[in-house]
């Protein structure tokens, strides 16, 4: 996991940047915290999981992710999740009453499923 930068070093960075860039930082800051003041989903981090792809869709947060199954002399448990992990499956989250639920969704997404079956 990258380490997150200090405010200071932050700041360093950013009074480098040209006007435009500020601006471009600008704008994706203020759509970021939107994001979250709307009840944005963060999720903790998983030392068994890598997430691939995240997708917003009909209110919930869907994420493909490869997983560890944690079962002793399965190929999952050697090397980096990422290529070694079973998967990748999609991964729904939401918040309800404050706490982030997920639910197992598959190999294909709400969005791609055919809907004669």
């Amino acid at each position: 996991m990258p380490r997150q930068p200090s405010l200071d070093s932050l700041r360093t960075t950013l009074q480098r940047l040209s006007l435009k860039q500020k601006q471009e930082v600008y704008a994706w800051l203020g759509e970021a915290i939107a994001a979250e003041a709307q009840g944005a989903i963060e999720l903790p981090q998983q030392s068994g999981s890598a997430a691939i792809e995240q997708r917003h869709y009909e209110g919930k947060l869907y994420q493909l992710e490869k997983r560890r199954c944690n079962k002793a002399g399965c190929r999952c448990m050697t090397g980096a999740v990422a290529e070694a992990g079973h998967g990748p499956y999609w991964y729904a989250y939401w918040k309800e009453q404050k706490k982030v639920r997920s639910q197992y969704v598959g190999k294909r997404p709400p969005w791609n499923r055919d809907s004669s079956q």
